[in-house]
């Protein structure tokens, strides 16, 4: 992407509007305004990498700035503390959600901007990106009468995509779906959604108290933060709600032994958790300069393709993807779906390495068995699979 640098005349309302059109017509999910000593430097988040746009004159960082705190109503004296914020911005007959984050620098403020929109978010589960037995096993989670169903994934991993997904699936007049989010991404008809505001004192565990004498059918919790929390959350699912939420861990096995750390009893762990979606993002190859290319043995190495001397797929870069050869993302999930062994195992007094074995034999499709068929398929590259899963050899299967 050429770097755009003639912001020298214009207004802070120019230059923010010009950000802000750029940034969707490039399909950016973040903008970072970054201030150095002599620039404001401005980057969009594409497909989940950072891409340089613009770089703003300093003398005028503070103007724009400014405009973008005016824009969301946040308090533009203040400069000393981080602030939160949210703005509108229509363009070509269609509204965005941008959610706003400032905080100060050596510098400067730094400002993190986050596009949303409700397609972009809510979309059916059958384009996640999940093969038919993923899918299979992911409805019959979500059609579950009670239980929990927890999502893992570091950020930009997906996470909120798949829960709103989700949530977007049921039928929205025969059951009360109540959620509690810090902050509210988008908002969804037919849902409750609550903000938690932990400066007034109305956090997770408290909400969820209040919700739970709301009748409800299904609840999301943004984000399994503290005990308490924890154990409100499996609490409702044993009292038979249908419960998602967010949890964040690297496995299966390291997630119940967290939660059982919190003071959750290992019974109520076993007989609450419905089952645990990881999840990841990986770019996919742009169609419109797609070429064949003979992968290196060590990306077969790494991917675990032994031999294969097919070609298989990569973009070369074109207008259409800004260069980057690919366009848009999808999906890998790895799904585990609890039953009764699984349950007995967690009551049982078991280590945590005896777990993590056994809950890695009882993943039906890991992510990296996942990712390679995705590059089989031609979907996605070896080289952005090693960017997003790294380069631990030997865990394909």
């Amino acid at each position: 992407m050429p770097l755009k640098s003639d912001f020298s005349q214009g207004s802070a309302s120019a230059v923010v509007d010009d950000i802000l059109k750029n940034a969707v017509m490039r399909r950016a999910s973040d903008i970072h305004l970054d201030p150095e000593s002599e620039k404001l430097f401005v980057r969009f988040r594409i497909d989940g990498v950072l891409y340089p746009y613009a770089t703003v004159p300093i003398h005028t960082q503070d103007e724009v700035t400014s405009r973008i705190k005016v824009a969301g109503k946040m308090n533009i004296a203040e400069r000393r503390f981080p602030q939160d914020g949210r703005l509108e911005f229509s363009y070509d007959g269609k509204v965005y959600n941008v959610r706003i984050s400032t905080t100060p620098t050596i510098h400067g403020e730094a400002v993190a901007l986050r596009i949303l929109t409700k397609d972009s978010i809510v979309v059916g589960l059958n384009d996640l990106g999940l093969d038919t037995e993923q899918l299979q096993t992911l409805t019959g989670l979500v059609t579950s009468p009670y239980g929990m169903v927890l999502i893992t994934g570091p950020t930009g991993s997906g996470k909120t995509t798949l829960l709103y997904s989700i949530l977007g699936s049921f039928d929205r007049q025969a059951h009360n779906i109540i959620t509690l989010e810090d902050p509210i991404e988008i908002e969804l008809g037919g849902i409750r959604q609550i903000q938690v505001d932990e400066g007034i004192g109305l956090d997770f565990a408290k909400a969820l108290r209040s919700v739970m004498r709301q009748d409800p059918n299904v609840i999301m919790v943004g984000e399994i933060r503290d005990p308490d929390t924890a154990q409100m959350a499996f609490q409702a699912a044993l009292t038979g709600l249908l419960v998602f939420s967010t949890f964040h861990t690297f496995d299966v096995a390291g997630l119940v032994v967290r939660f059982i750390e919190m003071g959750v009893p290992r019974s109520v762990v076993a007989h609450s958790l419905g089952g645990v979606v990881s999840s990841r993002l990986v770019r996919k190859i742009c169609s419109s300069c797609a070429v064949s290319y003979r992968m290196t043995d060590l990306e077969k190495k790494i991917l675990g393709i032994s031999g294969k001397e097919a070609d298989f797929k990569k973009g070369t870069g074109c207008n259409q993807c800004q260069k980057s050869g690919y366009l848009g993302r999808t999906g890998l999930f790895e799904i585990v779906q609890f039953d009764d062994d699984m349950r007995t195992r967690i009551i049982e007094e078991r280590s945590i390495e005896t777990l993590r074995d056994f809950f890695q034999k009882k993943i039906p499709k890991s992510l990296r068995s996942v990712a390679k068929d995705k590059v089989l398929q031609g979907v996605t590259t070896a080289e952005e699979v090693i960017r997003v899963l790294g380069t631990d050899i030997g865990q394909l299967s």
